[in-house]
């Protein structure tokens, strides 16, 4: 075999394969930064008393009861509000449309996935956080979240035809993701795939988010800094209960999380 041919191939590869580890790394580092980043950013804010040693989370039902005074303090700061603001309940595998802190949609959720932050990082920070609403700052989806209908007046009451077609649009797929002002993402994906198209928007939809991703953390990673990491829930439901969601909720609505 010829080295002399070949060396550059070989040095070529070794540099890759050691930079996807590297890559790799601060990947998964990026994840406890984020949760000490977190719980120091509480503690700091609480006062802390001389002599407390005591852990409180290790308290039969204090965590319990953290997550009940939490969900219910949000949902009444979001009951003062007089837009549509969501509810997800991810422990009941619920979703709810409410005004005013009265449910006017319920939907199921099919499945869910949540990012080891939440359970990486000290309850009580979780819980202060989701102690009031969390606010929308973005929104992305593979549809119009405000639809146009073009239609054409009738010239008399002769041509006045009462408009009952179905929606035609049932042919879009229905992928979302909604960004707020506590840095969490929320993604919700149509769980079903009717149609070939269904199959291929999830894949760039998928694509689109990981390439966003890996851009910020390729620039940090090449700076030697431990890339930026957002917290994420993943939610799959039914295409249609996913459109009406979309387009219910405000651009910058509110949503109150139980996890």
């Amino acid at each position: 075999m010829n080295w002399n041919k070949h060396k550059w191939y070989l040095i070529t590869a070794a540099v890759v394969t050691l930079f996807s580890i590297f890559y790799l790394a601060k990947s998964v580092s990026a994840v406890n930064q984020a949760v000490r980043v977190f719980d120091d950013a509480y503690f700091s804010s609480v006062e802390q008393k001389e002599g407390d040693t005591i852990n409180l989370c290790a308290i039969p039902g204090y965590i319990e009861m953290l997550r009940e005074k939490a969900f219910l303090s949000s949902q009444v700061k979001m009951a003062d509000q007089d837009s549509i603001g969501l509810l997800i309940n991810i422990r009941d595998s619920t979703l709810q449309l409410l005004i005013k802190g009265v449910p006017v949609r319920s939907f199921m959720i099919d499945d869910y996935d949540v990012s080891p932050f939440f359970h990486r990082a000290n309850q009580e920070a979780i819980y202060s956080m989701l102690s009031s609403p969390l606010t929308i700052t973005r929104m992305q989806a593979t549809f119009m979240k405000d639809p146009v209908q073009v239609k054409i007046a009738p010239k008399d009451t002769s041509e006045a035809i009462i408009d009952a077609r179905p929606d035609t649009t049932d042919f879009e797929a229905v992928f979302f993701t909604l960004d707020t002002d506590r840095d969490i993402r929320f993604y919700f994906e149509q769980h079903e795939d009717t149609v070939g198209a269904d199959r291929r928007a999830r894949f760039f939809f998928d694509l689109k988010d990981r390439y966003r991703n890996a851009g910020a953390t390729m620039r940090e990673v090449i700076s030697f800094r431990t890339p930026p990491y957002v917290p994420y829930i993943k939610i799959w439901i039914s295409k249609a209960e996913a459109k009406i969601i979309y387009r219910a909720i405000p651009r910058e609505g509110q949503i109150v999380l139980m996890q």
